[in-house]
């Protein structure tokens, strides 16, 4: 199993315009097809300084950006869903063998993609294409990760709350703030909770589909 990490340039990206115009923190929840070269984005907005509801109406007017459901609060995040158009570099990422677990804007307007790949080959071809599309992209970090067997009781136990609670639903029923609190642990441990294992899920489903195609 391999974990990567790509720094993704969009010139077509509503997160450029976003993070340039307003210095503001995205994070891509989800994304899934939403019918023809149409894609549906549930993020996560932290708005900085800016006025909330300015970056809103930027989203709005982004000629990428076809329609924008948000919830804006008068301080703190903004949780959006969005439809926008399809870019290559998702439209390759979804015909690759890798699969992305977090997408986070960076400063100029790129992606940071963290990955998850059965083998090193899956995320150099995926490079590959995307260099190919005419797209920036650079990788900050390559590794190989082993699975640590089956999951403990804790990660069963938070896995399977934040499943039946509609974590893993799109759009989320609860967030990592309110799962948090229920469990009364921290966001942060939550997070690496999770993440753990998740990544031991889909180790062990890679590692599965590896050896049905032998």
């Amino acid at each position: 199993m391999i974990e990567a990490a790509l720094r993704v340039t969009l010139p077509c990206s509503w997160v450029t315009e976003v993070t340039s115009a307003h210095g503001a923190t995205v994070n891509l929840v989800e994304q899934k097809p939403a019918g023809g070269t149409i894609l549906q984005s549930l993020v996560e907005i932290d708005p900085g300084g800016a006025e909330p509801q300015a970056v809103v109406d930027t989203l709005r007017r982004n000629r990428f950006v076809h329609s924008v459901e948000a919830i804006v609060p008068p301080k703190g995040k903004i949780l959006a869903t969005l439809l926008v158009d399809n870019c290559h570099a998702c439209h390759e990422l979804a015909q690759s063998e890798c699969f992305l677990t977090d997408a986070t804007a960076t400063e100029g307007g790129g992606l940071e993609w963290h990955l998850l790949a059965p083998h090193r080959s899956a995320v150099e071809a995926l490079v590959k294409t995307l260099s190919a599309r005419g797209i920036a992209v650079e990788l900050m970090a390559i590794k190989n990760v082993r699975g640590s067997g089956s999951l403990t009781d804790r990660q069963e136990r938070v896995l399977s709350l934040a499943f039946q609670l509609g974590y893993f639903e799109f759009p989320k029923k609860i967030g990592l703030t309110e799962l948090a609190k229920k469990l009364g642990v921290s966001k942060a441990a939550l997070s690496e909770t999770l993440r753990t294992g998740e990544e031991k899920i889909l180790h062990s489903y890679f590692q599965g589909l590896m050896k049905r195609t032998r």
